[in-house]
C-alpha cells in the first residue's frame, strides 16, 4: 500500500512539473486562479472563522455557544457538547472547518477519538453560502431549486450520520489541560492566530496545486465533455461546477445531479484539505472518505428520484 501510495504522489508530481515546463502559459495561469479563489474567498471567510474557533476551543467557550444546540443534536445523533460545535461549524462554514475542528478538539482531548471518527463522517460539508451564491445562482441560474437543494446536500449528511451512529452516545469530556482565567492573555491569542494562518496556507497551497492539476485534465483531449467535466470535478469542485455550468451539450436536470455530485464530494482536493487538518489527531481519513462516496451516491440517487417526480 505505501509503495502505490508513493507511486501515486511520484506519478503525479511528475505529471504537475511537466505541465509546468511544456505549457507554463497554462500552468501559470490555473496558479493565478486557484490563488485569487484562496484570496479573495477563502481568507476573508475562513481566516477569521479558524482564528476565533481556535481561540473559543483554548479558552473552554465551546460549552457556552452549544447550550441550546446540545439537548437536541444530543437526542438525534448522540455528540457531546463539543462534538455540537464541530458539527455546526462543518454546516455552516464550509470545507475543511469540520474536518479541522474534529482534529482539534480530538488533539485537545475534548471529544473521544471515538467521536472524532464519527463526526468526521457527516460534519464536513459545502458552506450555504457557496450553494446558494456560487452553484445555484451564479452557475445553473437556478436559484428555484433552493429548498430541494438544502434538504438533498445536508439532510443526507444527516441520515449517514444515523447510519454510523449505532446507537453510539457520546458523554461531554473535560480537557485534560484547562484555561484558568489567570492563563487567559494575548498569548492564547498569538497562538491562535498562528494557527489559522497555518491552516489557511495549507489551504491555499492545495487549492494551488489542484487548480493545475485540473486544468492540465482540461487540456487534455477528450471526446466528450461530460468525461471532462466530471473529471475536473472530482480533481477540484469549483472548476467542475464551471465547466458543467457552461457545457451546453449537457441537459439541466445532468448539470444538477453533477453539481450536487460535487458539492457533496467535496473532491480530492477537499479531501486533501481534510486530511491536512486532521494530521496527527488519530481520525481515520479513509473512514471520512468512503463516508463521503456514501454520501454523494445517496445525494445522486435521491436527486434522480425527485427530478423523476418532477
Amino acid at each position: 500500500m505505501n509503495m502505490m501510495k508513493k507511486l501515486l504522489y511520484f506519478s503525479v508530481t511528475l505529471l504537475l512539473l511537466a505541465f509546468l515546463l511544456v505549457d507554463p502559459v497554462q500552468a501559470v495561469d490555473a496558479s493565478k486562479s486557484g490563488l485569487m479563489l484562496w484570496f479573495h474567498t477563502l481568507v476573508p471567510t475562513l481566516l477569521p472563522f479558524l482564528i476565533l474557533s481556535r481561540l473559543l476551543i483554548a479558552i473552554d467557550g465551546i460549552g457556552y455557544l452549544t447550550r441550546f444546540l446540545y439537548p437536541v443534536l444530543h437526542r438525534i445523533l448522540g455528540c457531546s457538547r463539543n462534538g455540537c460545535f464541530c458539527i455546526a461549524s462543518g454546516f455552516l462554514c464550509g470545507y475543511p472547518i469540520g474536518g479541522k475542528l474534529a482534529g482539534d478538539l480530538t488533539r485537545e482531548g475534548r471529544i473521544s477519538r471515538e467521536e472524532g471518527d464519527y463526526l468526521l463522517t457527516f460534519c464536513n460539508n459545502a458552506s450555504p453560502a457557496f450553494l446558494i451564491g456560487y452553484c445555484l445562482t451564479d452557475s445553473l441560474k437556478c436559484p428555484g431549486l433552493l429548498l430541494p437543494t438544502l434538504l438533498l446536500v445536508y439532510g443526507t449528511p444527516f441520515l449517514v450520520a444515523l447510519f454510523y451512529r449505532k446507537g453510539r452516545s457520546f458523554e461531554n469530556q473535560a480537557a485534560e489541560n484547562k484555561t484558568s482565567r489567570s492563563q487567559i492573555s494575548f498569548k492564547i491569542v498569538d497562538v491562535s492566530m498562528m494557527d489559522g494562518l497555518e491552516s489557511i496556507l495549507k489551504l491555499g497551497c492545495y487549492i494551488i496545486l489542484f487548480s493545475i492539476l485540473a486544468r492540465l485534465l482540461i487540456r487534455i483531449p477528450c471526446p466528450f465533455s461530460f468525461g471532462t467535466s466530471l473529471s475536473v470535478g472530482f480533481m477540484e469542485m469549483t472548476n467542475g461546477i464551471a465547466l458543467v455550468a457552461a457545457d451546453s451539450s449537457l441537459s439541466m436536470d445532468t448539470k444538477y445531479l453533477l453539481v450536487l455530485c460535487f458539492l457533496s464530494f467535496g473532491g480530492l482536493s477537499g479531501a486533501a484539505q481534510t486530511q491536512s487538518m486532521i494530521l496527527d489527531s488519530g481520525l481515520s481519513f479513509w473512514n471520512y472518505l468512503k463516508a463521503k462516496l456514501l454520501t454523494t451516491a445517496l445525494v445522486v440517487c435521491l436527486a434522480a428520484g425527485f427530478l423523476f417526480t418532477l
